[in-house]
């Protein structure tokens, strides 16, 4: 009996000494490998030269189609208020022209016995039509004058003095301070007769209504235009005065 209980105690003992000198398996895990580096918020990939360069020039060029575009809108809208001041003075002048009449005023020529009176442009001489409206400019008549050249413009539109007429038009609508008619007027009267005697006087006065109207490195560049062309004339002589200003 004692000799088992021995047996058993020695067995014993070997199984606890086997339970401690067994080794031990890893519980610990292993760390994970370093993760990249994580590129700060707001920090961006260096761009290369030539994809500068290229953001550049594409840049620039769309700077200058806007400025484009922008120029256009302009040069759009002057024409689209210069066909509506044309409209609503032929409007008017069409009215007008329905309720009266020009006639010949006394003292300004001699009139002949049997010349029958001017009733409308398509009856009345041109002379006779441009003699009138002056008459009635000299008279500070200014719609009636303005009607009666009108009338001489559109019913001799190749005759010598159309020229002369469009020109006192226009420098009527210039006094007025009506710089946009006036300045459509001088345009069409360099249209119609683009080598006549008004030329340079017309480019001189283009230019004051430019200046007038705020585009005033347009305006330079018509006086420019009158002292080039016209080196000799007395517009030239203003033109130079102005551009010195």
């Amino acid at each position: 009996m004692r000799r088992v209980l021995l047996v058993l105690f020695a067995a014993l003992l070997l199984v606890g000494c086997a339970n401690m000198f067994r080794p031990r398996a890893a519980t610990t895990e292993q760390p994970p490998p370093p993760a990249a580096t994580e590129r700060p918020a707001g920090q961006t990939q260096p761009e290369s030269p030539k994809l500068a360069e290229q953001l550049a020039r594409v840049a620039g060029e769309l700077s200058d189609l806007q400025n484009t575009v922008a120029k256009l809108m302009v040069s759009s809208r002057q024409q689209e208020d210069q066909l509506t001041h044309l409209q609503r003075r032929l409007s008017e002048l069409e009215a007008q022209n329905r309720g009266r009449a020009p006639s010949v005023p006394g003292g300004f020529a001699p009139p002949a016995p049997a010349q029958a009176p001017i009733t409308s442009a398509t009856t009345a001489p041109a002379e006779d039509l441009y003699r009138v409206g002056v008459e009635k400019l000299r008279a500070k008549d200014l719609d009636a004058a303005l009607l009666i050249f009108y009338d001489l413009i559109a019913a001799y539109p190749d005759h010598p003095l159309r020229e002369r007429a469009q020109f006192l038009v226009a420098d009527t609508l210039y006094g007025r301070k009506d710089y946009r008619g006036a300045l459509a007027e001088f345009e069409t009267l360099l249209a119609a007769a683009p080598a006549g005697a008004q030329t340079s006087d017309a480019l001189l006065k283009i230019g004051l209504c430019q200046r007038a109207l705020g585009d005033r490195e347009e305006a330079r560049r018509t006086w420019e235009r009158v002292v080039r062309e016209f080196p000799e004339s007395v517009a030239a002589r203003q033109a130079r005065v102005l551009l010195r200003s």
